[in-house]
């Protein structure tokens, strides 16, 4: 034998595999090239047969020995690269009970126009290749640049022939005997195969449990099928089409018919989509969604014995960063956080999940550590590209792979979502108890309109006092869940659900309505009135029409505007000029303005200047330090700069004598907390009115 062209030789397959042997063409025998991991078999001057049936019998997966016997025999592989100059055959090794994704680079040495010599290159997906470990696995046949692929489903032998002579000439040709098979087949080497024929009369899966199947991945999907059969029954022609089939061909088969139909077929395709774009998300080049749902299957269903983790990335504010940066400047931190998270996920696939999340599925033996993950994500903080960005990671560990794929994900993201609002923590695991907790809450989503129907929400009153006449002189309308069957939903379960899904919206007006109901009926029994104000939401404040909506209902119920006072929460109401424009409109149409919960975080002073409040409402937070020289200073200050811009200032959360006294001192006007009364019921807080003489009527 010749001595080896390394050059060649490493310019055919690169220098990734540490495995490459020769065959002699001439007499069938294999050379060691480079042999860094014994394999078994492939001793040099050994037959090939012998020594591939060896490595098959002893490394390959039981599925898939048949389908490697078949196309790596010599005459099988010599046949092919006579016509084409290289091709990979992606399998699945089972060793020491490990499932590993391998492949095989089988390559030419042509001289004097013939076939003399075989390379073949040996790689571990999962050790060898210092890649993402199923990239590749999935990447199957690359194009070879001559012929495209058509694969041939149908279990008779001899149609089956006829298919191949017919198409081998102008296409690679892929066989399998059943639709098992096929698809099996079609889902390692989607990304190549061009067309399917599939027959519809099969054993063990027929032509239409495969394009059940088929058409339930949007990946497997995307390749055309033709199906050839040997009836005309016009109802299964139109059941394989309403299953995703484009054409027919009846048998027996004529070859110009065939070699038509699939020639069209495949321009068709060829010239309306690419690939590539359902794979990979252009941007950041990682999975997409569809793609990784697809991925993510295979990897999980043939590492059986593997722990898997899902690991979600989410940039808290991210559109902020565009608003600020612009679209650009966000493009590029996508970009480098993508890269960022290819770094530190190994052994697994990456997507972009959604917008500026990314998600990893990986498997790894070792446990999720917090204090590890937390200085990845201030180290990757520190070099973006913009600073002071804030990264969520929500983790999903050692996932139960019997769950489907978005459920899978979906728990990471679950995870996520529970510290998105928290300024303290970045990572989060999936547990039972967050599980319990979503489904509580799509249950409450779920309820919400019957609620809304059997009025369940019910509107509880908690009265402001005056400072020195400590009479009732106000009140403030909370809402409470009571459920027909008795129970009590808390606050704090439901209003943050429904600030985040919009449903209170609805609530919002809900309430509204039901003050305003309560004011009418006072004022048609001529009883005292006191102005009780009601509280409208971040997203009532961006609602279409909200201020048309609540002068309806007053103007409906017949009431004054002052007797419906609104509050806005501080946060809700950073200036802005959408802001400011709505509260105009309340106010001109008669409503006055609280701002609620001052203190509590961003004390907008803006927001006190231009908007037009009448009261402002000192958050608990501020109240619970009055008893502290520096929080009594805070407290006065705060007093004072409401009675210089004309507003009254009420101190919510009043809980002690000494809190009042010390308000009382500071000329405070209105108190609201415990100290004098919690929330009431409709019927206590009447009761509540008709005890107290209230001083200041409407």
């Amino acid at each position: 034998m010749k001595d080896f062209d390394s050059n060649r030789i490493y310019q055919t397959l690169g220098d990734e595999f540490k495995n490459i042997y020769i065959v002699d063409c001439e007499d069938q025998q294999i050379h060691t090239f480079k042999e860094t991991l014994k394999l078994p078999g492939f001793s040099s001057y050994t037959s090939y047969n012998d020594a591939m049936n060896q490595y098959i019998d002893d490394r390959v997966y039981e599925k898939n020995r048949d389908m490697l016997r078949m196309a790596l025999s010599f005459n099988s592989l010599f046949s092919r690269l006579e016509k084409t100059e290289h091709f990979n055959i992606h399998y699945q090794s089972k060793n020491d009970s490990e499932v590993h994704f391998m492949y095989s680079h089988f390559g030419r040495v042509m001289e004097d126009g013939r076939l003399s010599q075989i390379i073949i290159g040996f790689a571990n997906e999962d050790l060898d290749i210092r890649r993402n470990n199923i990239d590749m696995f999935n990447n199957a046949l690359p194009s070879n640049g001559f012929k495209r692929k058509v694969l041939i489903v149908e279990d008779n032998e001899i149609n089956r022939e006829i298919l191949r002579v017919t198409l081998e000439d102008d296409y690679d040709v892929l066989e399998a005997v059943n639709g098992e098979e096929g698809l099996n087949i079609l889902s390692q080497y989607y990304k190549d195969i061009s067309l399917i024929l599939l027959d519809v009369v099969m054993p063990v899966c027929d032509g239409f449990e495969f394009l059940s199947r088929q058409k339930s991945d949007s990946l497997l999907a995307s390749v055309p099928v033709i199906v050839t059969t040997g009836n005309n029954s016009q109802e299964d022609e139109l059941k394989c089409l309403g299953l995703g089939a484009v054409d027919f061909i009846t048998k027996p088969y004529n070859a110009r018919i065939v070699k038509s139909r699939i020639d069209s077929v495949i321009k068709l395709r060829e010239s309306s989509m690419t690939l590539a774009a359902i794979e990979k998300d252009e941007l950041t080049g990682l999975y997409t969604r569809q793609a990784f749902y697809h991925h993510a299957r295979t990897f999980t269903h043939f590492m059986t014995e593997e722990k898997f983790n899902v690991v979600i990335l989410d940039v808290a504010d991210f559109k902020l960063i565009n608003g600020t940066y612009g679209t650009k400047k966000g493009n590029e931190v996508l970009v480098y956080l993508s890269n960022a998270f290819r770094y530190y996920v190994k052994n697994g696939l990456l997507t972009r999940y959604e917008g500026d999340q990314l998600l990893g599925l990986f498997h790894s033996k070792v446990k999720m550590d917090v204090e590890r993950i937390n200085r990845n994500i201030n180290k990757i903080a520190e070099e973006a590209p913009i600073p002071n960005i804030r990264i969520k990671v929500g983790i999903y560990e050692d996932v139960d792979t019997n769950l489907s794929i978005p459920i899978i994900c979906d728990r990471a993201l679950m995870a996520e979502k529970s510290i998105s609002k928290d300024f303290k923590t970045n990572v989060a695991f999936y547990t039972d108890e967050l599980n319990q907790k979503q489904l509580a809450q799509r249950q409450m989503e779920n309820d919400f309109k019957s609620a809304i129907s059997n009025r369940e929400f019910k509107v509880y009153y908690q009265p402001k006092y005056d400072v020195n006449t400590e009479n009732i002189v106000g009140a403030e309308a909370l809402v409470r869940w009571q459920k027909l069957d008795g129970t009590l939903i808390s606050p704090g379960a439901f209003i943050p659900l429904f600030e985040s899904d919009g449903l209170v919206v609805h609530l919002d007006e809900y309430v509204f309505e039901s003050v305003c109901q309560f004011q009418k009926e006072r004022m048609e029994n001529k009883l005292p009135m006191v102005p009780i104000s009601v509280n409208l939401s971040r997203a009532s404040i961006h609602f279409s029409d909200v201020v048309d909506r609540y002068v309806d209902i007053v103007n409906q119920k017949q009431i004054p505007f002052e007797c419906v006072p609104i509050e806005l929460t501080e946060s809700a109401t950073l200036y802005s000029e959408k802001i400011l424009e709505i509260t105009d409109q309340l106010v001109n149409a008669g409503f006055t303005l609280h701002m609620d919960d001052f203190g509590s975080g961003y004390s907008s002073l803006t927001s006190l200047n231009e908007l037009n409040f009448s009261t402002v409402k000192l958050d608990k937070s501020l109240i619970d330090y009055i008893d502290q020289m520096r929080g009594k200073k805070i407290v006065q200050q705060a007093i004072d700069l409401g009675h210089g811009l004309d507003m009254k200032v009420v101190a919510e959360g009043v809980e002690s004598k000494e809190q009042k006294d010390c308000l009382k001192e500071m000329h405070c006007d209105m108190i609201q907390g415990f100290y004098y009364s919690k929330p009431l019921k409709q019927e206590d807080f009447i009761e509540k009115l008709r005890a107290l003489s209230s001083s200041f009527l409407v």
